[in-house]
């Protein structure tokens, strides 16, 4: 009988999960849906073409070009008519000083602006969607781990109900083995309980309404190789980082608006033309006159400026301050926006090199270490020289160790997706 049981229990274990990706292949009836698959490429495609946020961004694009039009626009002619006389005159305000010019290169400036904020967005958010596919990945993959460790502890819980039925084992025994299943329903369940929680970020990050409520992730957690230093990185972040470009833009705009506010200064005259004509324009009675005078007629024309401000009390000063202050203000927000992009540069560095050695004793140490010694209570096992118990305790840390490894790889591309970011490269394998 002990025989019999060593021999289940070593096929049980030969069947031990060792991969950091698994497929479950199901039989299903010919009938039944199967859940939409999407890879990395196609979630991030279908990201890209309907996040709100990004699509809201996009509209802001458009509004500031629209914004530019209103900018470019000159003032319109006026025109006037006087019944009592029978003038008529066309008016039109010419802008001096520089203003149209400053205007339109103020409003270019946003537009700028609006286009390094939306590809901003763009650059945190797919940060978001890349962490949550991961996590989906490490989901999947622990779960299914833990799927064929209960069913394998299962197996073993059976065995041994059998060896306390033939006076093999102590119940006491039996009663650790079989509440040791408890640690193997759970972490099912928690995996379980992670997969959905990653499918529903990725899920809340895209359109809902373009992704099933039954979806699964297709890739495979594998360390992709990254080795540049520090100072690339810092550079890289600094040329590439849509926000440190945005608070650039935004000292040239804090720029433009203080030439247009000094331009605003000088009033703007108004140079028209005008044809007066006078005498008897209705027939009748000379007592009716509603509309024009009676009497002998006059024709005249008339060139030269309307009206001109005199820019004695207002010149603008309030405006011009207020500008040159946003201009100070811009120039700060510009540093501190270099300033961050460094400190996300050096901070993701260091959890990534952390992750990265980390995952490096994993596989240089851990993994063999806990292969070596399952594999040494199994031996001794079948011998006779341990006990099932420490066969099950070798078991349990050599599952510990796998799931360990998983949640490791998983954090090495969470943080290496960080540091892309940070830098301003492409987030992804």
């Amino acid at each position: 009988m002990r025989n019999y049981i060593r021999h289940l229990l070593s096929s049980a274990s030969a069947r031990r999960v060792t991969t950091l990706s698994t497929v479950a292949f199901v039989t299903v009836p010919c009938f039944a849906q199967q859940p939409r698959t999407y890879t990395w490429d196609q979630i991030q495609d279908l990201f890209l073409r309907s996040n709100p946020t990004l699509r809201a961004q996009e509209q802001s694009i458009v509004s500031r070009r629209a914004a530019e039009m209103s900018a470019a626009a000159r003032p319109n002619p006026t025109l006037q008519n006087d019944t009592t006389s029978a003038t008529v005159g066309i008016y039109q305000e010419f802008e001096i000083g520089g203003k149209r010019s400053a205007r339109i290169r103020a409003a270019r400036l946003a537009t700028q602006i609006s286009q390094t904020d939306a590809a901003d967005a763009r650059r945190t958010l797919t940060l978001d969607l890349r962490q949550a596919f991961v996590s989906a990945l490490q989901a999947k993959s622990d779960l299914q781990f833990a799927r064929d460790n209960l069913i394998n502890y299962k197996r073993t819980v059976d065995l041994n109900r059998e060896m306390l039925q033939q006076g093999e084992i102590a119940r006491a025994d039996f009663l650790r083995i079989q509440l040791q299943m408890l640690q193997f329903e759970t972490d099912l369940d928690d995996a379980g309980l992670e997969l959905k929680t990653a499918k529903a970020a990725i899920r809340g990050l895209l359109d809902s309404a373009n992704v099933p409520d039954e979806f699964e992730v297709e890739g495979e957690l594998k360390a992709q190789p990254f080795d540049r230093n520090l100072a690339d990185l810092e550079k890289l972040a600094l040329q590439n980082r849509p926000d440190v470009k945005s608070a650039e833009t935004g000292s040239l705009k804090a720029s433009a608006d203080v030439r247009l506010a000094l331009a605003n200064r000088w009033p703007d005259p108004t140079i028209g033309t005008s044809f007066l004509h006078t005498g008897n324009e209705m027939p009748g009675p000379h007592w009716f006159q509603p509309f024009y005078p009676k009497g002998g007629t006059s024709n005249a024309v008339g060139l030269g400026m309307v009206s001109l401000t005199l820019p004695i009390f207002n010149r603008n000063q309030g405006e011009v301050a207020r500008t040159k202050s946003e201009e100070i203000r811009a120039g700060f927000l510009g540093q501190a926006a270099r300033n961050q992009a460094i400190q996300d540069v050096e901070s993701a560095y260091a959890k990534f090199v952390s992750a990265r050695e980390r995952l490096r004793l994993y596989e240089d140490t851990y993994l063999g270490a806990a292969k070596q010694s399952l594999d040494i209570e199994e031996f001794s096992f079948h011998q006779g020289g341990a006990s099932v118990l420490d066969f099950l305790d070798a078991e349990r840390t050599y599952r510990a160790t796998q799931l360990g490894y998983h949640q490791q790889m998983a954090a090495y591309l969470d943080t290496l997706a960080e540091l892309q970011s940070a830098a301003g490269l492409t987030v992804g394998p």
